[in-house]
């Protein structure tokens, strides 16, 4: 009845000295989705930490979106120091980083197309690595024409909306403003409190005239007045 247990105890002990000794991949990829417009050149990162040995080999597949991991198709394969392309995507599928024992994985993928769009595996085996799986996935879509239009209208709508907004703000803050400042008195010609509309001194100035003219002429008649009658008087 011992025995497993000390089995177990040495399983345990015999996993964590191969942790420690490094012997275990670790796969990393990006954790954000991949996005790439139809017919450029996509880059999928892949890049691991292990001691490379003479058994390590390197899986790409592909899985259409809806489908499980175990219904993936390969893409390509690295072993023995020779790259082996294979499925439909072999004359476009390359490794950006040949022979990819550097620790770094990165898949190149030429003239994107719909069809591209899913899951792509990066599976890492180094054995006698066997303490972790070494798989990562990444999820890449490849928009086509039409969805781009789309995206550049979009954008053209929220820039005309953002500069329509823009300047109402401006248009109503400026009246606003407007609004705050003080009337303005009438700057025309100061007048006088004296002063008289223009008809009414034209008639005024026609009266003064014609009494001047009156008092120029009353001493004569009052002359007159007088010698007549300083001349009853001597008759």
């Amino acid at each position: 009845m011992a025995w497993p247990l000390v089995g177990a105890f040495l399983c345990g002990h015999l996993l964590g000295f191969l942790c420690l000794s490094g012997l275990a991949v670790e796969v990393t990829v990006p954790a954000e989705p991949v996005s790439m417009p139809m017919g450029k050149t996509a880059e999928l990162s892949c890049s691991y930490s292990t001691s490379v040995g003479d058994n390590f080999a390197l899986e790409w597949s592909f899985v259409q979106p809806g489908k499980p991991i175990s219904a993936s198709a390969p893409i390509l394969y690295f072993t023995n120091g020779h790259l082996y392309p294979t499925g439909s995507k072999a004359d476009r599928a390359s490794l950006l980083h040949n022979p990819p024992t550097g620790g770094l994985a990165t898949l190149k993928l030429t003239d994107l197309r719909p069809s591209d769009t899913g899951t792509y595996l990066c599976n890492v085996n180094n054995p006698p690595d066997f303490y972790t799986n070494g798989l990562g996935l990444i999820n890449l879509t490849v928009l086509d024409s039409s969805e781009g239009r789309v995206a550049g209208t979009l954008i053209g709508v929220l820039l005309g909306v953002l500069l329509l907004s823009v300047a109402a703000f401006c248009l109503i803050r400026f009246q606003k403003d407007r609004k705050k400042e003080p009337k303005e008195t009438y700057g025309g010609s100061d007048l006088r409190e004296d002063a008289t509309a223009p008809g009414v001194s034209e008639q005024a100035s026609v009266r003064a005239d014609c009494s001047k003219g009156l008092l120029e002429k009353s001493p004569a008649a009052s002359t007159v007045t007088t010698t007549k009658s300083k001349l009853s008087m001597v008759v």
